[in-house]
């Protein structure tokens, strides 16, 4: 295993179920306990990690109240288990052709791989920025088309920094659908006409935008509509390269 998944932070699983709360929507312990029907001490007790375990049948019903899978309960736990369960989920969606570096094979098309850049780079040619320009990108590596994915200009981000941690860290790879309408709330990268290229939570308030980081030693950035040449919607993330 590579130094990075060595360096990676470890979250628990009181912090993931904190986290997916408030992704949510539910702004308060006593809004998930009343969707759960248990006690609001009891999710109090669940994120603040005072179990030492959580049964099964626990971890499902958390799970489907905050419309996540129990992986995302446990993603950032243990690396070695991400490692082998994006493994798994890379070989199932891999198409016939692909090697194991990630490089897109001479027949691949946009329809079976999709082109990574790294966290501050331009998109990927043939997305277009909201004034018509485009821009030269460098393609890190290509990785397998998810199944479910149909937009043709769907990207890869490869996280460089740690303003998104603990749902985001190095290494991980958001993968992004511009042809989707950005919602309240929706995990975004977005790019700023100052050039800026940043991978945040985007809150709507009264027509502006709230640029919001999960790791709270960043502060949220206010951007009007002018400020803003293109924000394309994070449907989901992957880890790789570890």
């Amino acid at each position: 295993m590579s130094s990075l998944c060595d360096n990676l932070w470890i979250v628990s699983l009181g912090q993931n179920i904190k986290r997916l709360r408030w992704e949510a929507g539910l702004q308060t312990q006593k809004a998930l306990a009343d969707l759960l029907g248990v006690p609001q001490p009891q999710v109090s007790d669940w994120e603040n990690d005072r179990y030492a375990v959580l049964e099964t049948l626990t971890l499902i019903k958390i799970a489907k109240g905050l419309r996540c899978s129990v992986d995302h309960l446990l993603a950032g736990m243990d690396p070695d288990y991400d490692q082998v369960r994006e493994q798994s989920h890379a070989i199932a969606a891999a198409p016939a052709g692909a090697d194991s570096a990630g490089e897109a094979p001479a027949e691949s098309s946009a329809r079976t791989e999709i082109p990574v850049i790294a966290e501050g780079d331009a998109f990927p040619a043939g997305v277009a920025w909201s004034d018509g320009a485009r821009e030269r990108v460098d393609i890190v590596q290509w990785i397998a088309r998810p199944g479910d994915l149909q937009d043709p200009n769907a990207y890869g981000v490869q996280i460089r920094g740690d303003a998104m941690f603990p749902a985001y860290r190095p290494a991980m790879i958001a993968v992004v659908s511009p042809g989707n309408r950005v919602q309240h709330g929706d995990e975004v990268y977005v790019q700023l006409a100052s050039g800026e290229r940043l991978v945040r939570v985007a809150h709507a308030v009264q027509g502006n935008f709230v640029l919001q980081s999960y790791n709270h030693a960043y502060t949220a950035r206010f951007a009007k509509p002018r400020e803003i040449q293109a924000m394309h919607v994070i449907v989901y993330s992957r880890r790789r390269n570890c």
